[in-house]
């Protein structure tokens, strides 16, 4: 596993080495809890970004959504705290700004000292509980792919690019004066669209004082309904131009295995759910979130506003649906560079091993 002083935060890889014990529980066979979950507490939406996954796995508008309510949401930390989750992002097919919940629950999370982080579009966020926010984060990212007016309407529909950079700014400014240790970062996703902003949004990175920029490639269905390049060679310039404004204190990181693998996976078994699990917006838990709104049937878990998160881990239903999914065709069946990629990718070398392993 390669180390890029450039990804301070790793985000090109993965971090299982620091999980071992619960690698080496899984190792010998043990029905673990996930250590990290990527959760969604609302199904709705207030942008319709060209290359939203969210649509594919059944996301809604605004108008039109379910919020996980208050307590259930709460019980969920609870529990997830005990079982031995150890991180929870809340990253949703949802703009999970949307729920009022969100704030109360990221200072509960605090309060039990369970690691947190939001994804968000940055539309939304309540100016009024900025140090709520960020007291409570390991890192907040704000999802923007494109670096002006015009352009940021044409990727993500919507207008409203000045306010986004404006709450940026709001946060990045609140974060050094309070000296939080939250890590403020903003994500841009490669379209066929949107290669013209990649040194641009590079540039306003820097300018606006986040911690760094990451760039990815677009992920998509098996069918490729979002139409995501296979290739990027054509913006392999623009991409090393924006790693060269990295500073000190501000890095552009991208993800270089994912763009450059042509959306193919080098594993042909995803263990990675065994790790990472998705909980979507209407409380429905699930091993991976390519599955929302596909054979939803087979493999949707149980739902943690029915049912505590713990029973659900204990349950056959969970380990029938784990068990489904090391048997899918990760090439065939499953998106492309998901969330599962490289945890899935190593999991798989330590479970594969090469010949003469003692000569290291």
């Amino acid at each position: 596993m390669e180390y890029d002083m450039r990804d301070r935060f790793m985000m090109d890889s993965h971090k299982l080495l620091w999980h071992l014990d619960r690698v080496n529980e899984w190792l010998n066979g043990g029905k673990i809890a996930p250590l990290h979950i990527d959760l969604g507490i609302t199904t709705g939406c207030n942008m319709a970004c060209s290359y939203c996954y969210g649509v594919l796995q059944g996301r809604t508008n605004a108008r039109h959504r379910f919020d996980m309510p208050r307590p259930a949401l709460i019980r969920l930390l609870k529990d997830s705290k005990e079982i031995g989750v150890r991180s929870i992002a809340f990253i949703g097919e949802g703009e999970n700004t949307l729920n009022d919940a969100l704030y109360d629950a990221l200072l509960y999370a605090r309060d039990i000292k369970l690691d947190v982080s939001l994804a968000t579009n940055g539309l939304l966020l309540n100016k009024e509980r900025v140090e709520d926010t960020l007291s409570s984060l390991s890192w907040l990212r704000f999802n923007i792919s494109a670096a002006s007016p015009s352009s940021f309407f044409k990727i993500h529909r919507i207008k409203g690019f000045d306010s986004v950079i404006e709450n940026i700014r709001l946060y990045v400014e609140k974060k050094r004066s309070c000296h939080f240790k939250a890590a403020i970062g903003m994500q841009m996703v490669l379209t066929r669209e949107n290669m013209d902003d990649i040194v641009p949004l590079a540039k306003l990175g820097r300018k606006t004082g986040v911690d760094y920029l990451v760039i990815k490639p677009c992920s998509d269905d098996p069918d490729r309904r979002l139409n995501a390049p296979e290739e990027y060679h054509d913006m392999e310039d623009p991409l090393k131009e924006a790693e060269r404004l990295s500073a000190d204190n501000y890095k552009v990181i991208v993800r270089w295995n994912k763009i450059k693998n042509q959306g193919l996976k080098g594993f042909k078994v995803c263990y990675g759910t065994h790790f990472l699990i998705n909980i979507s917006g209407d409380g429905s838990v699930f091993p991976c979130g390519h599955f929302f709104n596909m054979r939803r049937d087979e493999f949707r878990m149980g739902n943690i506003i029915e049912t505590p998160l713990a029973k659900i881990v204990k349950s056959r239903r969970y380990w029938e649906a784990q068990k489904k999914i090391c048997s899918i065709d990760v090439n065939r069946d499953c998106e492309t560079n998901c969330r599962h990629y490289y945890v899935s990718q190593f999991l798989w070398t330590i479970k594969n091993p090469p010949e003469h392993v003692n000569f290291v």
